[in-house]
């Protein structure tokens, strides 16, 4: 509502702006209430209404509200302020001319000095001239002297105070001390106006000094109004030679010219220039001028009312520097990512600055997880934390390098980190954790290596004295009952009991030479399965009719079970290595076995495997020793070694064998109770190899 009056009154009295625009407003309001009451004066004076009517002397008065509202009207202020003068007149029609006064002539006399006062004060409000103020009081003074004679009391205008009660001092008196206060009112304002001219030179001189010397470019805009008081355009006032070197541009072709004609010519841009600077709160902003090839920051200024003063920052090297660097950090960042380390910057404090991780690494960081966060309060625990943060002030206190190792359960599971942490400045460190999983399993496993091989180195050392007892006694068995056999001492009898011995400890002797050829072949990858048609049965049946013969002395039963009873049932596969497997496996359980029963066989796996078994009721193992019983020359205890024969290869040998038939050896056994063996070996049904012969 308050807007809408003021945006009338503004195109209703062409109001300025600033103290113009309210000493237009009080002019127009003192003068619309002027004419006002002057129309309801002259109205109720031709109606009869009114008590003394003065027809003349209202429309004397209306007419000098109207002159004095025209000029206002017109753009002529000086003119409205002018009116002034004309007070003379409806005091006349109001207060002297005896045909039309309202009173009779000798009482009006203050009424006509009040008046009179009034016209100083107007001058004094609107515009204190003293020059208007000497002519006024000349006027007054005129007007009060007339007055007076027309009273007949001329002769009174020499007394300084009246005898009658109409005034107190006499109205030359009055007048002339109106006059003096005026005029030290008007000499006071033109002097201080004066000295705040001379101030105001004095400043523009050195503003405009400081302004042309002024090392940035600076543009100075004056804001130009509607009717209405609301900005709708910018024209430029000046610019220094700081503006005209940035953008090589004369200052005469700038002057007094609007903005949105200038900017288009110096930045070169479609751009709504008028726009920002009106309405934008904007007070910086970055610029790139193309043509020049330079970046340009301005600053918005409002150094008076209406008006603007843009300030350019040539920031071209800034912006080249800033280009420079992100190219930098961005050749940095792949370099730092092609290293397979994590990096994270860490401030005295222990808190996470920044961090450059490759996307592949073992663990995904997010920035918002650790930037901003305590080494407290990632993961580590709270002894790992301590001893880092230890680490960090110790780097920056003695610019050292610190070593540490660390596991951290990730998500692929637990990984080892070495961190090293080096000083950057007097704030921060730099944090390298390079992932060192992998070498530390791989040295795990060369210790694991190691302590085999010398365990290795052990065993062949002990298999090496055993096996020289191994070869010795059925040499000098079979040498000694060689000879006994050619003495003439022994009966027939004798020497075929000697001929038996020899013949037993041949066959053993035979057997530790084939195992160390066996373990020969397989370390030099000689061995290889070569696969055919295999009938099963008939194996099986060979090998017990073998053994049965070994153990018909030993108190031993020996007993063969195959689920399949179709003599002719075979599978494809490596006939003697899988034959090798099972007397590996049926020498050792009947070596192990000195009373009980020793029995092997095979039996259907579901539709895809065959399973072969022995089993034997022998002396068993314990249990931590059934992983290391495949390993080569292994034996369960070295003092057995003499009570059963044998180079502990047997077992390694087969072991090997069913890995190359696609199988692997199972053992399951109790001390006292004996041992199972059993492996499988695969196949496809219908499209393998496996058959049944009609």
């Amino acid at each position: 509502m308050l807007n809408s009056i003021s945006q009338l009154l503004h195109k209703t009295f062409q109001l300025g702006s600033g103290k113009e625009k309210w000493k237009s407003l009080g002019l127009h309001f003192i003068l619309i209430t002027g004419l006002i009451l002057s129309l309801v004066d002259f109205t109720s004076a031709m109606s009869g209404n009114t008590s003394y009517p003065c027809i003349p002397g209202d429309v004397t008065l209306m007419a000098t509200f109207m002159v004095a509202l025209y000029c206002l009207r017109n753009g002529r202020p000086g003119c409205a302020i002018n009116s002034v003068f004309l007070i003379p007149f409806p005091v006349y029609f109001f207060f002297i001319a005896r045909p039309y006064a309202i009173l009779p002539v000798h009482s009006t006399l203050q009424h006509s000095l009040w008046a009179l006062v009034g016209g100083f004060v107007f001058l004094l409000l609107f515009n204190p001239s003293k020059l208007k103020l000497a002519l006024f009081y000349s006027i007054s003074l005129l007007t009060v002297a007339f007055h007076l004679s027309e009273a007949g009391r001329l002769p009174d205008a020499l007394n300084l105070i009246w005898q009658r009660n109409e005034l107190i001092f006499n109205p030359f008196l009055v007048l002339s001390a109106v006059f003096a206060a005026s005029f030290l009112v008007a000499w006071s304002f033109e002097s201080s106006l004066h000295e705040l001219r001379n101030k105001v030179a004095e400043m523009e001189m050195q503003f405009s000094q400081t302004f042309r010397n002024f090392h940035q470019g600076v543009m100075l805009m004056q804001i130009n109004r509607d009717e209405m008081d609301n900005p709708v355009s910018l024209q430029v006032l000046r610019v220094n030679h700081a503006f005209e070197t940035l953008f090589r541009i004369n200052s005469r072709e700038l002057r007094n010219i609007e903005a949105d004609i200038i900017f288009p010519k110096v930045f070169r841009q479609s751009f709504d220039w008028n726009n920002f600077f009106l309405h934008s709160k904007k007070q910086k902003v970055e610029l790139h001028i193309e043509h020049l090839n330079k970046w340009m920051e301005m600053y918005v200024l409002h150094p008076a009312k209406d008006q603007l003063a843009c300030l350019f920052y040539d920031i071209s090297q800034k912006q080249h520097n800033i280009i420079s660097l992100k190219e930098s950090r961005k050749r940095y960042k792949v370099l730092l990512e092609a290293i397979p380390d994590l990096f994270f910057i860490i401030d005295k404090d222990g808190i996470y600055v920044d961090f450059v991780i490759k996307e592949s690494d073992l663990i995904l960081i997010k920035a918002d997880d650790i930037i901003g966060n305590s080494i407290f309060e990632v993961g580590f625990s709270e002894k790992m934390s301590r001893k880092i943060f230890q680490c960090i002030q110790n780097a920056i206190r003695f610019d050292t390098i610190e070593t540490i190792e660390y596991a951290l359960e990730t998500e692929k599971g637990t990984a080892m980190f070495e961190m090293r942490i080096a000083k950057l400045d007097d704030q921060s460190v730099i944090s390298i954790a390079r992932d060192i999983t992998k070498r530390k399993v791989a040295e795990i496993r060369l210790e694991e290596a190691k302590l085999k091989a010398e365990e290795a180195d052990q065993l062949k050392s002990a298999f090496l004295a055993n096996i020289s007892h191994e070869i010795r006694t059925p040499m000098n068995a079979i040498i000694g009952f060689s000879r006994m056999i050619g003495s003439p001492d022994f009966d027939l009898e004798e020497k075929n009991r000697f001929i038996d011995i020899i013949i037993s400890n041949g066959k053993l002797l035979m057997e530790m030479i084939n195992d160390m050829i066996s373990i020969s072949k397989i370390e030099s990858k000689q061995v290889i399965a070569k696969k055919g048609f295999c009938k099963i049965n008939d194996l099986m049946v060979e090998l017990y009719r073998e053994y049965s013969l070994e153990v018909s002395s030993k108190p031993i039963r020996l007993k063969l079970n195959n689920e399949n009873a179709n003599p002719k049932f075979g599978v494809a596969t490596d006939k003697f290595l899988l034959t090798e497997v099972l007397k590996k496996l049926i020498d050792n359980a009947i070596k192990f076995t000195s009373l009980g029963e020793v029995e092997f066989g095979y039996q259907m796996e579901g539709k895809t495997k065959l399973r072969f078994f022995v089993n034997d009721t022998g002396i068993g193992m314990e249990p931590h020793h059934l992983d290391r019983i495949f390993d080569r020359f292994h034996q369960i205890d070295n003092k057995m070694s003499r009570k059963y024969e044998g180079t502990g290869l047997g077992l390694a040998i087969a072991q090997h064998y069913t890995n190359l038939l696609g199988g692997k050896i199972v053992v399951e056994s109790e001390v006292d109770k004996g041992s199972k063996f059993y492996f499988s070996i695969p196949f496809e049904d219908g499209e393998s190899t496996l058959k049944v012969i009609r």
